[in-house]
């Protein structure tokens, strides 16, 4: 049985897409093992463990999320103690999530194992000045050259890409596993239920929902997750009856918390580049589970909204803005009937089950 190491420099609570990717490799025959970096210790007691097959195994350099290069010193020592795990083991593939990830990954590969580069995202945005960004664009050029095979999630992605790289793409766009959904029923009431869903990490645009729906009879906001904002989020909500904040939640719940969603907050900061550009996953998730969504203005989620009728777009720091557009929904619920239909004609263009075949072009037998 051909070995595969996946590479996470998070704590795979789990990391959606690393599981649906991991899971579909074990169903089709592949030993599958995690190497994730639980930086924050929040799973101690699961240093091994297996879930659907899948072995997880967490390393414990410490390091705190949000504080930048204060992390360096921990993820040094990520990568030493993965170097030591993987000494005497035999490995097929090394499949690297993400840029840290794949720094890793080139630097603990041994023998000659097939080197998988998994692009979660548009990195040379990153960084906010154009220097930056250029050493960004370098650094990815390096280890794209090094990396047998390139996943990517996005057509930007591919841009000054060289010639030679363009030859290891992949494509595998991050959609939902569409049968999460489909088997919860939403439930029709007078109330309008907004949801935010996934990481929570845009305090501003969640406090602004949260503002702008106060005093509004008949609305519910719930934020469904946890990050960096999740703290100060939870404070707020409690000078609020018709905010509820519940944390962290796993994979296999996403379906239901849809089900009790009548339209998805999808606002983010866009003096981003990478949030203009980006297609989160719960934009696809909200196509699975039929539900129309609010999006940032100035982005390409604004353009497919606008292009399949599919939602509603603000500017997530205008507080009335948002405001307006709730005092209408409470008014017209049936725009969302309408809005409903439309996701009903598009759904079947993201499917998860369709385009996680795209890994057959990596994983062979050898």
């Amino acid at each position: 049985m051909n070995k595969i190491v996946m590479i996470l420099t998070n704590r795979y609570d789990p990391d959606v897409r690393v599981y649906k990717e991991a899971k579909y490799l074990v169903e089709n025959g592949f030993e599958v093992e995690i190497l994730c970096w639980d930086r924050e210790s929040h799973y101690p007691h699961d240093e091994n463990v297996f879930e659907d097959g899948i072995k997880i195994t967490r390393f414990y350099p410490n390091a705190k999320y949000g504080s930048g290069l204060k992390q360096i010193f921990g993820f040094l020592k990520f990568i030493k103690e993965v170097k030591h795990y993987l000494k005497n083991k035999d490995i097929n593939y090394i499949h690297c999530h993400d840029l840290d990830g794949a720094i890793v990954g080139n630097i603990v590969k041994k023998g000659r194992p097939e080197l998988v580069f998994d692009m979660h995202e548009y990195y040379e945005v990153q960084g906010s000045k154009q220097k930056i960004r250029k050493i960004v664009r370098i650094v990815v050029n390096l280890i794209q050259t090094r990396f047998d095979h390139i996943i990517y999630v996005n057509p930007e992605q591919t841009k000054n890409m060289k010639k030679k790289n363009q030859e290891k793409l992949v494509y595998l766009p991050n959609y939902p596993e569409v049968e999460n959904y489909t088997s919860f029923l939403k439930e029709s009431t007078s109330t309008l239920k907004i949801s935010y869903i996934g990481a929570v990490r845009q305090f501003n645009e969640l406090k602004n929902l949260i503002l702008a729906s106060k005093g509004i009879p008949n609305v519910e906001v719930a934020i469904h997750g946890e990050g960096v904002a999740y703290s100060r989020l939870n404070e707020l909500s409690k000078k609020y009856k018709n905010v509820k904040i519940t944390g962290v939640f796993k994979h296999h719940q996403s379906g239901q918390l849809f089900s009790e969603c009548d339209v998805l907050y999808a606002v983010y900061p866009t003096h981003s580049l990478q949030n203009r550009i980006a297609y989160p996953v719960k934009f696809f998730e909200a196509i699975a589970s039929k539900t129309p969504l609010i999006v940032s203005k100035g982005t390409i989620l604004e353009e497919e909204l606008k292009k399949n009728d599919i939602g509603f777009a603000v500017d997530g720091e205008n507080i009335e803005e948002i405001e307006e557009l709730i005092k209408y929904l409470v008014l017209n619920k049936d725009s969302l009937e309408n809005k409903t239909a439309n996701i009903e004609k598009i759904q079947e263009k993201y499917q998860w089950s369709s385009v996680v075949k795209n890994l057959d072009y990596i994983y062979s037998e050898k």
